[in-house]
């Protein structure tokens, strides 16, 4: 491809030198230009790309001609083109690389989709480059993820390594993947290779730090799964002097430039520290955008296509899939743009290790019995531990009860170990098996006459391990799976039958003796002992799925995720059913699939149940539990039957208290950790957790009541000291386990406390329906002023004002005196509720009774609250001055206390001021920063709040398509939050904008949608402005009577609400509708104090009203 570059170059202290470099001609062609311009071309930049929805036509464009400039560059480089592509190479000098070049537009389209010449804009950094070799291979690419045990969202890496697979499956490309998702692990691997890879791709979540020097980062893991935060030097170190062809940082934000584009990006700050080409997205990006890209970007590459070639192909096949955000890619050079980074090796068929997964094979039906890597989930620290033992030890023994993916855990380790040539032996093993599946993939001489010996058989596997090979460089991986057919029940413990300990001794002490890394993997519901070598095996325990893992198991599983409509219990009493393991989750999914469709669905959903308990009861048969159970002693059943108090999996000194009266029961919890009765999950630093199956329930015995009841109390007690008190942190499922037992065994203090605290966070985090289920199961163990305070909250954004009314004076009832905190933020919370009512003057007497409680105890965050309501009414008043100073002091005060939550808040009211104003620049700039806070916190709330004035701000701007997709997106989170009142407002806000389009039709459902939920919830402004706007449609359909009536209603409750600016448009078109009646005197009545009301407010629809009031008094 060609290449024009372009270059800024200091001129003056004042100007700069904007450098042509157009292809083959030798000199630059330039032009001047003031820093000053540079300067606010970047601002305007800043402004209208940096939001929600830009007009990337529009910002494409100004780029555009402003780098065309008056000598037409772009455009003659582009109409003389050679060739098939061309590159538009872009200096980073003076912050150019923060501006969106991808989405440079010549006036007709886009130029990255073009098609001759294809065009492609990239940031360079000018630099003499090496160039390097290109050979007829397979592409090469090193793949890493980065998933923490305490980041949120949890990513789809499975699904981006599957789909990578996928789409290069006709170039067979070489895709090998570092597991650790640790930059100290990555560089252990990396010494190991010397110019192996073409590219390095690392996939996770990355962001920018919030104060200076705002320094980009990768969320990586630490050795033991924890975050670390990545930069771009950390990074370099990994690679220097071994820099692969190509990096894609996979992550939200590695391309943009902080602080206003003064500090460069993650991706140019490595190619400052030596990469050649770096990859990145600048925003925030979907998983999926992030996925199809290097999908498809890695297809044209392992095809032989030059990287800018393979990126212009990514964009318009983003394009084609209607992927909204596919401007954000970014590629950043050193130097020439890189070429291929391989030849296409022509009709020579790629070579390509079999599946690991086609391995798996049912002898009897000839089904993959593994999931494959577009099914397969989680399982990432037994992995990480598996391949970190894998390399001392011998070989790893995955033990744990049937169904939980030990075997499918082993394709996916045999993926891994590139390089290993893998033997597969399904159940029983014997001597002549195992020469036979030697001999088969033997193709020396010397292998055949050694497996053929006379020679015992140990000596004969370390001579052939040493001598036979078919090549020096070749290592097996043994698989030895489901190889508890090689076991049997002797005293209540499996152990090895006396024909096979021979044959697996042999295999080990030659793979020992031969000095050389072949290895072996085990897969067996029971953990066994070796007389010899047994230190030899890394014993990983796989338990059943759980978290994380679980909710992407389901999200595969069609009855799980929304697919498929059944009674609403059905799927959640399979999910129970199954406990997380996967086995069982996919026989009642196919129960549940089957169901709907079968003749006999019609009798109801029994027949169903029925079928799961039956699949139940074969999966006990299938892992032989009942026949296991009867050979334990009773202590050991006894031990198993209290454990079932625990749902999560808990420590030992979780056990200890509640087994105390059963003699002996730490070699109970080894022999059912054996035998697979009791699930172990190993922690990040290795703590070993226990818990016994649920499908083992009804085989076992738990303590009946009073028994039962003391023992979920004790054992609530003995969670809240580990893991709430003496703990740094708790997880959700922890303190929701803890407050599970504390209502089981009637504790009220623990339930009390529990739910409180964790009611308040999912109250922040929008969560409120469930925060109301919590709250209520509560109350009916304990009578708390807090759970119902929180109670009274959820209710109250669920649009249930009276129920939260009734339980707010519950709370005063209840709250002590000296708990003057809690009683303050109810009083402001009662004061919320009759704002939305409409009873100002109740309103404004409990804020201010709310104030001096706040102020008298010093809690200023209390004061903040007040004032940002205070604000908002004076706001809705009319009283703009007074709303925005109040606004400010709720600034001074949040900033100081770090209360994020409530600066969001107060920087969406100044955008709704500003937008008021009529200052829409400033208000979308408000708004968006506002948005940005809201990502960060997890504020989904506000966050719908925010995109509806976003909405309502560009539809009023003549954007209304704009603002329909952003009101869209409000709606949707407001309907999965439940926030009725905010549903309802949105709801108005889109039947206005249908009206733009003009199909009043639609308007005229969404408004009475609306409506319906207003008089529902007891939102009188809501409902005024509701009937202003129908009454505005029927006076346009001609409809006047009609419409005064309505206007009369709303204009009647605004006054009552003292909403003064709703009070002067309902004038406003009463006079203009008296006026077209030819009743000039009613007109002028209304217009007049419309006037002075809106003057008052200094709102732009003040000119409307007097050019409407001189026109009636010139006609009077």
């Amino acid at each position: 491809m060609q290449t024009i570059r372009i270059q800024l170059r200091e001129s003056t202290q004042e100007t700069v030198e904007l450098r042509y470099w157009l292809p083959q001609i030798k000199h630059y062609e330039s032009r001047r230009l003031k820093l000053a311009e540079i300067a606010d071309f970047l601002k305007q930049g800043e402004r209208d790309y940096y939001k929600l929805l830009p007009n990337l036509p529009g910002i494409g464009q100004q780029l555009f001609f402003w780098l065309d400039g008056d000598g037409r560059w772009l455009s003659r480089g582009i109409a003389n083109c050679r060739g098939e592509g061309l590159v538009i190479a872009i200096d980073t000098e003076q912050k150019l690389a923060h501006l969106p070049w991808e989405v440079l537009h010549d006036g007709e389209d886009f130029l990255v989709k073009r098609v001759n010449p294809v065009v492609l804009p990239l940031r360079w950094i000018e630099k003499e480059t090496a160039g390097f070799s290109v050979e007829p291979r397979q592409l090469r690419v090193l793949f890493m993820a980065t998933d923490p045990e305490d980041v949120q969202p949890k990513l789809e890496f499975e699904q981006e390594e599957a789909r990578i697979l996928a789409d290069t499956r006709d170039f067979a490309l070489d895709l090998r993947v570092e597991e650790s998702g640790c930059v100290s692990e990555l560089g252990k691997v990396w010494s190991r290779y010397f110019n192996d890879f073409d590219v390095f791709h690392l996939t996770g979540h990355a962001s920018i730090k919030d104060e200076a020097p705002y320094t980009p980062y990768f969320i990586t893991e630490t050795e033991i799964g924890d975050r670390h935060e990545t930069t771009a030097a950390e990074l370099a170190e990994v690679f220097r002097f071994r820099f692969p062809k190509l990096v894609f940082l996979s992550g939200c934000r590695t391309g943009q430039a902080p602080d206003k584009g003064a500090v460069p990006s993650m991706a140019e700050a490595l190619i400052a520290q030596g990469a050649i080409a770096v990859l990145s997205w600048g925003r925030p990006v979907e998983d999926r955008t992030a996925t199809a890209a290097a999908a498809h970007l890695y297809g044209k590459l392992a095809a032989g296509y030059q990287l800018a070639e393979a990126l212009a192909s990514t964009y318009q096949q983003l394009f084609k899939q209607k992927v909204r955000d596919w401007h954000l890619l970014r590629l950043y050079v050193q130097g020439e743009c890189p070429g291929a980074l391989v030849e296409v090796l022509g009709d020579v068929p790629p070579s390509a290790p079999e599946p690991a997964y086609d391995l798996f094979l049912d002898p009897d039906t000839q089904l993959v019995r593994v999931a494959k890597p577009s099914e397969f989930v989680g399982r990432r620290r037994t992995l990480q531990r598996c391949l970190k033992a894998i390399r001392t030890s011998l070989g790893v023994l995955i033990h744990g009860l049937g169904g939980v993916g030990k075997s499918t855990v082993t394709a996916r380790l045999l993926e891994r170990m590139v390089g290993y040539h893998r033997l597969v032996n399904f159940r029983q093993l014997d001597e002549d098996k195992l020469l036979k599946t030697l001999a088969e993939q033997c193709t020396s001489e010397r292998g055949h006459e050694i497996l053929n010996g006379k020679l015992p058989l140990m000596q004969r596997l370390t001579k052939f391990f040493t001598e036979g090979l078919n090549t020096k460089e070749q290592r097996f991986a043994f698989v030895l799976d489901d190889f508890e057919a090689n076991l049997e029940l002797r005293n209540g413990v499996y152990v090895l039958q006396p024909q096979v300990v021979d044959v697996l001794l042999a295999l080990l002490k030659a793979m020992q003796n031969s000095q050389l890394p072949h290895k072996v993997i085990i897969t067996c519901r029971y953990n066994f002992t070796l007389s010899e070598l047994n230190h030899r095996l890394y014993r990983e325990p796989l338990g059943a799925l759980g978290g994380a893992d679980l909710i992407k198991k389901y999200n595969r599983l069609d009855s799980f995720n929304g697919s498929w409509q059944f009674q609403p219990d059905l799927p959640e009493r399979a999910k129970k059913a199954a406990d997380g393991n996967p086995r069982l989750l996919e026989w009642l999914d196919k129960i549940l699939q089957n169901s709907p469709m079968s003749p006999e669905a019609e009798r109801g959903v029994e027949m169903i149940l029925q079928k799961m308990a039956d699949k139940e009861k074969e999966f006990r048969e299938d892992i032989l539990a009942q026949e296991l159970l009867k050979q334990q002693t009773p202590a050991l059943r006894q031990m198993l039957g209290k454990l079932l108090v625990y749902e999560l999996p808990v420590p030992l000194a979780a056990i200890d208290t509640i087994c105390e009266d059963i003699s002996s029961w730490e070699s109970h919890i080894q022999r059912a950790e054996i035998l697979g009765l009791l699930e172990v999950t190993l922690t990040n630093n290795t703590e070993r957790l226990y818990r016994v199956p649920r499908i083992l329930s009804p085989l076992l015995e738990f303590p009946e009541n009073p028994k039962g009841e003391e023992l979920h109390k004790q054992a609530a007690q003995i969670l809240y000291r580990l893991w709430w008190e003496e703990a740094e942190s708790s997880t959700e499922a922890q303190i929701l386990e803890i407050h599970r037992l504390a209502l089981l065994g009637k504790d009220g203090e623990i339930a009390g406390k529990i739910a409180t605290a964790l009611t308040r966070q999912w109250v922040k985090g929008s969560r409120y329906r469930e925060a109301v289920e919590v709250c209520r199961i509560t109350l009916e163990v304990v009578e708390n002023y807090g759970i119902l305070h929180e109670l009274a909250t959820s209710e109250k954004e669920l649009g249930e004002l009276n129920k939260a009314l009734a339980h707010y004076h519950q709370v005063l009832n209840l709250c002590p005196p000296k708990d003057e905190q809690q009683k303050a933020a109810t009083l402001h919370q009662l004061a919320d509720i009759y704002t939305i009512k409409g009873e100002v003057d109740q309103a404004l007497a409990l804020y201010n009774q709310s104030w001096e409680i706040n102020e008298r105890i010093g809690d200023v965050e209390g004061k903040a609250a007040t004032l940002h309501q205070l604000g908002m009414i004076y706001a809705n008043k009319g009283e703009v001055d007074q709303a925005l100073a109040l606004y400010k002091q709720v600034l001074e005060i949040d900033e100081p206390i770090g209360d994020l939550q409530g600066k969001t808040a107060t920087l969406h009211e100044l955008g709704r001021i500003y937008a008021i104003k009529g200052e829409v620049d400033q208000a979308i700039a408000l708004l968006n920063q506002s948005l940005e806070l809201k990502e960060r916190i997890g504020d989904i709330k506000g966050k719908a709040a925010t995109l509806h004035e976003l909405g309502r701000i560009y539809g009023n701007q003549g954007d209304v398509d704009e603002a329909i997709a952003l009101l869209n997106q409000s709606l949707e989170l407001k309907e999965r939050i439940g926030d009725l009142r905010g549903k309802a407002a949105t709801l108005y806000q889109l039947a206005i904008f249908y009206v733009k389009k003009g199909n009043i039709e639609k308007a005229i459902a969404l408004f009475n949608q609306s409506l319906e939920i207003m008089k529902c919830i007891g939102d009188v402004q809501g409902e005024a402005a509701v009937l202003h706007q129908l009454a505005i449609l029927y006076a346009n359909l001609g409809k006047v009577k009609d419409a005064i009536a309505l206007f009369n209603q709303s204009s009647e409750i605004n006054e009552r609400i003292g909403n003064v600016q709703g009070k002067a448009m309902n004038l406003w078109w009463l006079g203009g509708l008296a006026e077209q009646q030819g009743e000039y005197t009613r007109a002028i009545s209304y217009l007049q104090p419309a006037l002075e009301i809106l003057q008052r407010l200094k709102s732009p629809d003040a000119e409307g009203v007097r050019a409407s009031l001189d026109r009636v008094m010139g006609n009077s």
